[in-house]
């Protein structure tokens, strides 16, 4: 039977008002000591994470309606709630999407799609759904039962059938944690972020990864023991993770600017120097601003500039910081074209360089290292 209380079908009351997101003193049996307040612009990509069992999903549910609370939401200046009295869940102009996917059991894969578009107050063309079945390899699947689906699968469809559904708020509670990392950051981000430029919403995209949220969002917020914050920079986060125990695997963000995309090979412009990537997905054009991550691990460090390698990425840094790790191993913050970024290397090869903080190396990494383009 169709669960019909999913927010599948948001009503559009309201979305054509510029105002965002509007959370006054929203309290829920998990939070009665530290009220909920937030407010969040119309359109933008936010991320939300933090330690297991801190209440994102929580507070996603209660956005939706779907767990009691009291308090006061607004979105697009149609109230959803004041005090007890709430609007029901299909009323509100969202889609909220489980780590479960709870798809609508009994149909296809297609059914499932076919429901999001027929309800959409902002339904998409068919070339470009038909270029995100494609981009989440999806079409082989359309006609296949979703009970026959794998976990990853069956996300994967679960998050189309909200980009065909379009609606004006997106919550994403862990919406890919069962698919695979490389398809994830090398086509299915880069095809989220395509989408939402071109279909701009009010999206708040909650994950442990967070090389997901940095690739994805501008702005992030931070969930600990159902305290949670204003929206912050992704350097700050990255301080709370890395103090939480939960940036074992640290990835850097880096933006540079679009030179030219020729035969999958991207030229990014940063700080003057020529970085490339290769293998790229994503649509850019000459003059747009790119953001990747580098993984501390695949970077190297040469005292001298190197000579001609096929090692394509060559990025004169400064050492500005040196920390160490657990497992032996040093952390470098590095600077560059005035962004920071971390490479992790053996304490022997620290020592060997005689690395200082206050001078000029040479970080290397080859085109494939640059994820998430």
């Amino acid at each position: 039977m169709m669960d019909i209380t999913l927010p599948l079908f948001g009503d559009s009351v309201g979305t054509t008002d510029t105002s965002g997101l509007s959370v006054d003193g929203l309290v829920s049996t998990l939070n009665a000591a530290t009220p909920w307040q937030l407010n969040l612009p119309a359109r933008g990509v936010f991320g939300l994470t933090g330690p297991s069992g801190g209440g994102k999903s929580t507070l996603l549910s209660a956005l939706a309606g779907q767990r009691h609370c009291h308090g006061n939401i607004s979105f697009a200046g149609t109230v959803w709630q004041r005090g007890r009295r709430a609007l029901a869940t299909y009323k509100r102009a969202l889609s909220l999407g489980f780590q479960d996917s709870r798809l609508f059991t009994g149909q296809s894969v297609s059914d499932n799609l076919s429901l999001a578009q027929r309800y959409s107050r902002r339904p998409l063309p068919r070339e470009e759904r038909d270029e995100l079945l494609r981009a989440f390899g999806i079409t082989p699947l359309l006609h296949q039962p979703v009970e026959l689906l794998s976990g990853g699968e069956a996300q994967r469809v679960a998050l189309l059938r909200q980009l065909f559904h379009n609606a004006p708020l997106q919550l994403f509670d862990e919406p890919l944690s069962a698919v695979g990392r490389t398809q994830v950051i090398r086509y299915l981000l880069p095809t989220l972020r395509d989408f939402w430029a071109r279909h701009p919403a009010l999206v708040i995209w909650t994950s442990h990864d967070f090389g997901e949220i940095q690739l994805l969002a501008q702005r992030c917020l931070w969930m600990n023991c159902a305290d949670l914050s204003e929206p912050l920079s992704l350097a700050e986060v990255a301080r709370f993770l890395d103090g939480d125990g939960m940036g074992e695997t640290c990835y850097s963000r880096i933006e540079a600017g679009v030179e030219s995309l020729r035969d999958g090979l991207l030229t990014l412009d940063l700080g003057g120097v020529p970085i490339y990537a290769d293998r790229v997905t994503g649509h850019y054009r000459k003059g747009d601003s790119a953001a990747f991550l580098l993984e501390a691990g695949d970077i190297s460090l040469s005292v001298e500039k190197p000579g001609l390698s096929s090692i394509l990425n060559c990025l004169p840094v400064t050492l500005i910081g040196k920390s160490n790790l657990a497992d032996g191993r040093i952390r470098l913050q590095l600077t560059a074209a005035e962004q920071v970024f971390y490479a992790d290397i053996s304490r022997l090869s620290c020592e060997r360089l005689q690395l200082r903080e206050g001078r000029s190396y040479f970080a290397q990494f080859k085109a494939g290292n640059l994820a998430g383009l």
